[in-house]
């Protein structure tokens, strides 16, 4: 009986812990000393000083998809810099010893830039030469490419893609393609 106490007893402490690691994830926590240790304030938003971390702050836990800008006065004034991740810049650094308040962002994250090999391209020439165009999304008609619409002798489609050609305007009689090459 005492041991499935402790069994239960540990059980319950260990999803007690993870609940409280996962729902941290997307706070920015703050450290009075290097190497994220010693005392730590959680922010579920800015902070505009004061709370006893005034100049003391020495390392930042900052979550995916967040920025934190800090300055060197309260209420967000004076000298400002900004990071992305996690920041650990050790003893001496000149932001450990001058943080008076910080601002929490959500960071625009930009897509990666996708590459030519990652959308269908459709070519004039019969061997994927000639005038091409990659086709990001949807387009009703191909008049502003270098070759004449009805000249598409061949395509590439990449892996994943459900790609659909269409014979008439209006987007009528269609024909359908899936990932690989097509020669006419």
């Amino acid at each position: 009986m005492k041991n499935l106490k402790l069994a239960l007893l540990s059980f319950f402490a260990t999803l007690f812990f993870a609940a409280s690691v996962s729902s941290q994830t997307n706070r920015v926590v703050v450290y009075n000393y290097h190497n994220f240790q010693g005392s730590n304030m959680t922010l579920t938003e800015s902070w505009s000083g004061g709370r006893g971390f005034d100049r003391v702050v020495k390392s930042i836990r900052v979550p995916a998809g967040y920025r934190v800008r800090m300055y060197d006065k309260k209420n967000f004034k004076g000298g400002e810099t900004m990071i992305t991740e996690d920041w650990n810049p050790g003893a001496g650094a000149w932001w450990t010893t001058r943080i008076r308040s910080i601002r929490i962002e959500k960071a625009q994250i930009q897509p990666p830039k996708p590459t030519p090999d990652s959308f269908p391209v459709l070519y004039a020439g019969t061997n994927f030469d000639g005038p091409a165009e990659a086709i990001e999304r949807d387009k009703a008609e191909l008049a502003d490419w270098d070759g004449s619409p009805h000249t598409i002798r061949s395509m590439r489609v990449p892996a994943s893609w459900y790609f659909v050609v269409y014979t008439e305007r209006n987007f009528l009689l269609q024909r359908s393609f899936y990932s690989g090459a097509y020669r006419r």
